[in-house]
């Protein structure tokens, strides 16, 4: 009997399990449907005729067009800079960041550090609190003296992030047994031995997040080029694009009386252009993410167990 009510409690178990994960698998597919929607309509927007756009969006424009696209082509040599640029700088303020973070996360995880929680503390006050936009800008044009500079995209705000410290000190302390460090100073090794040589490259997977979030936070700056670059060949592809779209909009909405600008004014594609700007700025990280997914995952899942 007692056997009995085990099955029978096993089957109930193993069917409100199956249940849930059809559940969940229908609400994940729903998720996916929403998300890859906005993605369908701005690349249909994209390759849309003016003319079409004016009566609203549609996932089937009544008239192809690949003026947007002909348009950004026309460009293509200032385009092909900024997208260097752009690259330069991900790659490189990734980089950075990345190990300005392990450095950081590295001496909060070991528990013989006794100022940790000092410098823990002053960590979460910073993810709090800022002297805001103002003070920043005097600061870095004044006394670091960035302005047009690589290092206006670089510093600003960006190579170090409080989240990602925490993340990854989590990810030390919930996955790297503390045995092994101990371990490791009986035979001698020094701090920079047991950061560069166990904790690094057991930290794959929160490295790989982290590496990520960087790397979008990079690629997506625009902010940091509009307070503080004027010169054109210093622009990366997001801020040309922000510059180029505010010029087309410029010229669709202001009234100019010479004939030829009137022209031109209606020739320009802009809501297509914008759809256009958007897939160009996007291509980039559709192509790097499925390398990157599986490591992503586990970095997220695992990095967040433990506070």
């Amino acid at each position: 009997m007692a056997n009995n009510k085990k099955n029978k409690n096993k089957i109930v178990l193993m069917a409100g399990e199956k249940e849930f994960h059809y559940i969940a698998l229908v609400i994940m597919i729903l998720m996916m449907v929403f998300c890859i929607i906005p993605l369908i309509l701005m690349a249909t927007v994209s390759l849309s005729s003016e003319e079409s756009l004016v009566r609203g969006y549609r996932f089937i424009p009544d008239k192809w067009s690949l003026d947007a696209y002909m348009f950004m082509w026309a460009k293509r040599a200032t385009i092909f800079r900024a997208y260097g640029l752009t690259i330069l700088v991900t790659v490189i303020g990734t980089i950075i960041s990345l190990v300005m973070t392990s450095m950081f996360a590295y001496p909060l995880s070991r528990k013989d550090f006794k100022p940790r929680n000092v410098f823990a503390f002053i960590l979460f006050f910073t993810m709090l609190f800022n002297g805001g936009m103002t003070a920043s800008y005097m600061v870095w044009t004044r006394l670091f003296h960035i302005k047009d500079t690589l290092w206006a995209y670089l510093v600003p705000g960006a190579l170090m992030n409080g989240m990602n410290v925490l993340l990854v000190r989590n990810y030390f302390n919930a996955n790297i047994p503390y045995s092994i460090i101990e371990a490791a100073r009986m035979d001698g090794a020094k701090d920079w031995t047991i950061y560069s040589k166990i904790m690094v490259p057991l930290s794959k997977p929160i490295m790989t997040t982290i590496g990520l979030f960087s790397a979008l936070g990079y690629w997506n700056n625009w902010t940091a080029g509009i307070y503080y670059i004027n010169n054109p060949k210093l622009y990366t592809i997001q801020v040309y694009l922000k510059k180029l779209m505010d010029s087309i909009q410029f010229l669709k909405t202001t009234d100019l009386s010479n004939e030829a600008v009137l022209l031109a004014q209606r020739n320009l594609p802009t809501e297509s252009a914008r759809m256009a700007v958007a897939i160009i700025a996007l291509i980039p990280v559709l192509v790097v993410y499925p390398f990157i997914q599986k490591e992503l995952i586990k970095g997220m899942v695992v990095g967040g167990v433990k506070g």
